[in-house]
């Protein structure tokens, strides 16, 4: 639910000037556009379990002063695990950028670029080089067969010998760019201008029939994102998920239980790393084919906020006080309905700037407590709020602490809530199109200012539903789109 901070005020005013100079200029204005930040430039370092600000400025060779000035940061232990920091352009050398994968090493990447390991360190300012977290940005200096090394899937018995097919690159050089066959997770090297290396491992099996083909979302997938899978057998089949211990449904496209998708919402304040995505398969002959895709989960870039409530709301924060509607939002938030009723990509719900992000760690007072698990958008008491998408209503009703709420499913385990309006005018068991209007903006309920929360959760699990704006987002591979 979300409040309006001081901190995003500078980002609005930006965003009126470039809205009033397009319409100068006479050119449409598009308001997606608007609502994503431009990504940051420089360096970056994830914040690990036991990393203080002051150990990351002397390890990467900034002062603490610049590193806190360059974030934003006013007190230097209000820092969380995951947080994505920035340490500035000065701070490294110029060269060929490439984002650290996990489990990835800066030594695999010294051994790829024909570049000492320490003059790659030096040009990184890197006091340790070891231990680098997933997502740290690694600057290669100019240099003979300096290469950036993202990862690509390999399928086959023989890695090695797959690289080198799918590449055109001879066999004595494949040898020699990596001599040690078989390394479970060592990536495998092609020469510059041979296109992206490939990793060894756990991909490298061929499916098990009944399975012809299986799809997923390009990798890393930052965390609060959406993954998508589609798999093709050969002959009719059942499917189930099993995603961090919890077992889901797959969904069958056209009826002939020969193409199944799903949907798996990786959490906020999930761990990077590789997390398996488990699918199983049984055919109507009894024949069980197992499907494991490795997703690399990556840190998203989150805010901190800190939001003071007025004295007359402080007693929201009570959890006694709100326990009995988080188990009425949990479910309904958890529905897995067969049947599809979304449309592809989702609209806005309501014209108006974000004034608070998914994922952006919040704090009531002092401390962090929780993380903002929806967007806000900023607006007037009144303004219409429009559904985004098909759906069925399941609640519309006035909460402790999301006040007037509505909330819909819309099938497949996607479903949607609506916080803190002035006026609900739907009611549980209506169908609603895009663009139907749902209610009123306005400021009911756990708030500190008129704003819409609006929230999407895919089994269960609350995502980043801005994504689901785009038309190459998530959902696009499911190939469910009308």
């Amino acid at each position: 639910m979300d409040l309006r901070v001081a901190h995003r005020a500078s980002f609005l005013l930006a965003v009126v000037v470039a809205t009033v100079g397009a319409l100068f200029a006479g050119r449409p204005v598009d308001a997606r556009s608007l609502l994503v930040e431009p990504p940051p430039t420089g360096a970056i370092v994830v914040v690990q379990p036991g990393d203080t600000l002051a150990g990351l400025a002397e390890r990467h060779g900034v002062t603490l002063r610049a590193l806190m000035h360059l974030n934003g940061i006013q007190d230097p232990r209000q820092i969380y695990t995951g947080q994505a920091l920035l340490l500035g352009d000065g701070a490294i050398a110029d060269g060929v950028a490439h984002v650290l994968e996990p489990g990835s090493s800066l030594l695999e990447i010294s051994r790829a670029a024909a570049v000492d390991l320490q003059t790659l360190a030096l040009a990184n300012r890197l006091l340790r080089p070891t231990g680098l977290p997933g997502g740290f940005r690694v600057v290669v200096p100019p240099g003979d067969g300096a290469v950036a090394v993202p990862y690509k899937v390999a399928q086959g018995l023989a890695p090695r010998v797959v690289a080198g097919l799918h590449y055109g690159v001879g066999w004595w050089e494949i040898l020699r760019l990596n001599p040690v066959p078989g390394t479970l997770g060592l990536p495998l090297l092609v020469p510059p201008g041979r296109g992206e290396a490939i990793g060894a491992g756990t991909y490298d099996v061929a499916f098990s029939y009944p399975v012809v083909r299986a799809e997923v979302s390009p990798q890393p997938v930052a965390q609060g994102e959406t993954v998508a899978f589609r798999i093709t057998t050969a002959e009719p089949a059942t499917c189930g998920l099993t995603f961090l211990d919890q077992v889901e449904p797959c969904y069958d496209v056209d009826g002939t239980r020969t193409l199944w998708v799903g949907l798996a919402g990786l959490p906020a304040l999930l761990p990077v790393g590789e997390v398996p995505l488990a699918i199983s398969l049984r055919t109507d002959a009894g024949e069980v084919a197992e499907v494991t895709l490795p997703l690399v989960v990556t840190a998203g870039r989150y805010d901190y906020e800190r939001i003071d409530l007025p004295a007359d709301r402080q007693s929201l924060l009570d959890p006694a006080a709100s326990q009995s509607e988080t188990a009425r939002i949990a479910s309904v938030r958890t529905l897995r309905s067969p049947a599809r009723y979304w449309t592809y990509p989702f609209s806005l719900p309501v014209q108006s700037a974000v004034t608070s992000y998914y994922g952006s760690r919040r704090s009531y007072g002092y401390g962090f407590g929780s993380y903002h698990a929806g967007t806000d958008f900023d607006g007037e008491i009144g303004m219409v709020v429009r559904t985004p998408t098909p759906g069925v209503v399941v609640l519309a009703d006035t909460l402790v602490v999301r006040g007037n709420a509505v909330v819909i499913d819309h099938g497949w385990g996607v479903v949607s809530g609506y916080w803190h309006l002035a006026r609900i005018d739907v009611e549980v068991g209506q169908e609603v199109s895009v663009g139907d209007q749902i209610g009123l903006l306005g400021n009911t309920g756990l708030s500190t200012g008129a704003h819409l929360h609006w929230e999407l959760w895919v089994n269960g699990v609350a995502v980043n539903v801005l994504s689901w704006l785009r038309p190459d987002g998530p959902a696009a591979l499911l190939g469910a789109v009308p």
